[in-house]
């Protein structure tokens, strides 16, 4: 049964996985959260010998003010943190959030009942977009989403620590406004969680267990953006290496693709029927509801003020699903425009924003935010522009210099393919390109990301000893070793990633 997390407390145990048990718990996890059968199926095949590690979850919540500012982190001088500008940039006293509380999933690897010995990567997965009535993060609720299968496959195989970061906005002790897309957001709400886990785990096992200063980085759509955010975020803020990033379908150039594809794709008809949702969710960001974005109260949003509060009542409803916002989006546009007339995006978006970016396109313009283009006018877009450029993560891709795979698809008519960077400009930037549109691809892409977790590569990878940790041996590994292989063929590991594939094709926004 799904098990509704809102009572739980902060820093209470969700559920646990005992490493004698494991094997059964997972595969009983898997039944229950995953509906369909040829993905259940797959992937109790491909972590059949992977089963390694027992599991405990736990529900943390945290802000940037309270676990450096206060208590355990001011004694320790965890203040010492805000010399830091990226950490001060997302935590300190100017950042919207600071002092707001966060919430998530963390789960932590068990050997016997304790926590597993030793220093332990982490492992962050971003979720994909939630609306309506799904409009929670993973702290809320554990069993209704493919989502929350990915810390617990990590964990159980791995031995990281893996966090599910609710992400602004999101999870049931939230105050803060939502941050979709907004890109210091994603920081400012998972900084708190790392670092009270690190707290955590160092002080229950008298430091004999250490979150290290390494992590991998998974997600996809939204949840891929949020991975390079997080990736660099975190590299900058805590020092916190990443070993692997693997974004998926993400929405990179919101400086310039991603608000224009969404303008002409509303024109030319494509999958509108599905995403118009999608228009509220950009709108909503950049019209002046949260204050991280550059042109919060400056006159210049993306909704307009006609719809502005109806389009929101929408996208707040606690007991819509994303067909029911979309059915409310062609209602009104019959309301407005009459039965049988072609859609335009106007009926939500500020026309004077619309028809400065349709014009840039129509012109063939790709950067209609550079202040040398005619269109881009101060006082009109000029904040507007700000706003986009301020989440934009094409330098961050083009400049990183660590490992990045973008598994993305030329034939994804939401996310388009515009948004990748240039691949070619920096050797540590790969392009998995696969086919299919945006949900069925994100389901090809993850498979990759599942034979990963079973790989020689990952399996064995081990991070610099912390603290106390590791005082005897060189290995971390539950087994007795430092690795253990995936066990299965080249030939039937291809034919579980394909029944997966199929299956995951559906679960992702």
């Amino acid at each position: 049964t799904t098990r509704n997390l809102e009572t739980v407390p902060c820093g209470g145990v969700v559920a646990t996985f005992p490493q004698e048990t494991i094997s059964r718990d997972f595969d009983t996890y898997i039944d229950v959260s995953v509906t369909d059968v040829l993905t259940a199926v797959g992937l109790k095949y491909l972590f059949a010998n992977d089963k390694t590690y027992g599991v405990q979850v736990m529900k943390v919540c945290a802000s940037c003010d309270s676990v450096v500012g206060e208590g355990a982190g001011a004694e320790a001088g965890a203040q010492d943190l805000y010399d830091n500008p990226s950490f001060d940039h997302y935590c300190g006293e100017n950042a919207y959030g600071h002092n707001l509380e966060h919430s998530g999933l963390v789960y932590l690897p068990l050997v016997g009942n304790d926590v597993r010995p030793g220093t332990m990567p982490g492992y962050v997965y971003s979720r994909p977009t939630k609306v309506g009535k799904l409009d929670q993060g993973p702290s809320v609720d554990l069993d209704t989403s493919l989502d929350y299968v990915f810390g617990l496959m990590a964990t159980m195989a791995m031995g990281t620590i893996s966090f599910a970061p609710d992400f602004m906005g999101h999870g049931v002790e939230t105050t803060a406004e939502k941050g979709y897309l907004l890109r210091d957001t994603y920081l400012t709400s998972s900084l708190p969680l790392w670092l009270w886990v690190s707290n955590f785990v160092s002080e229950s096992t008298d430091s004999r267990s250490a979150l290290g200063d390494t992590a991998f980085y998974v997600g996809a759509s939204e949840g891929g953006y949020a991975t390079v955010a997080l990736a660099e975020g975190f590299r900058t803020a805590l020092g916190v290496e990443p070993v692997y990033t693997f974004a998926s379908a993400g929405p990179y150039r919101m400086g310039t693709a991603t608000l224009m594809d969404t303008i002409i794709n509303t024109d030319a008809g494509v999958d509108f029927d599905r995403h118009a949702y999608i228009a509220i969710l950009l709108g909503s960001v950049y019209s002046s509801s949260n204050p991280n974005a550059a042109n919060y109260g400056q006159g210049q949003d993306l909704l307009n003020d006609e719809n502005r509060e109806l389009a929101l009542s929408w996208l707040n409803n606690p007991d819509f699903s994303k067909e029911d916002i979309n059915a409310e989006i062609f209602a009104l546009h019959e309301r407005i425009n009459g039965v049988d007339t072609v859609y335009r995006i106007e009926d939500l978006w500020n026309p004077i924003i619309v028809n400065f970016l349709r014009d840039a396109s129509a012109a063939g313009v790709e950067d209609p935010c550079n202040p040398d283009y005619e269109g881009y006018i101060v006082g009109e877009n000029d904040k507007f522009c700000e706003a986009l450029k301020q989440n934009d993560l094409i330098d961050v891709l083009e400049k990183a210099n660590y490992d990045i795979e973008l598994c993305h698809s030329p034939g994804d008519t939401l996310v388009t393919y515009s948004n990748m960077p240039d691949v070619s400009v920096n050797a540590f930037l790969t392009a998995n390109i696969k086919a299919g549109g945006h949900e069925e691809s994100i389901g090809f892409c993850f498979f990759d990301v599942f034979g990963d977790i079973v790989s020689e590569k990952f399996l064995s990878f081990v991070p610099e000893p912390k603290h106390k940790s590791d005082p005897d041996s060189g290995s971390n590994d539950a087994r007795g070793g430092t690795s253990n292989s995936a066990h299965i063929s080249s030939l039937s590991f291809t034919s579980t990633v394909f029944v997966i594939a199929v299956g995951l094709g559906s679960s992702f926004v």
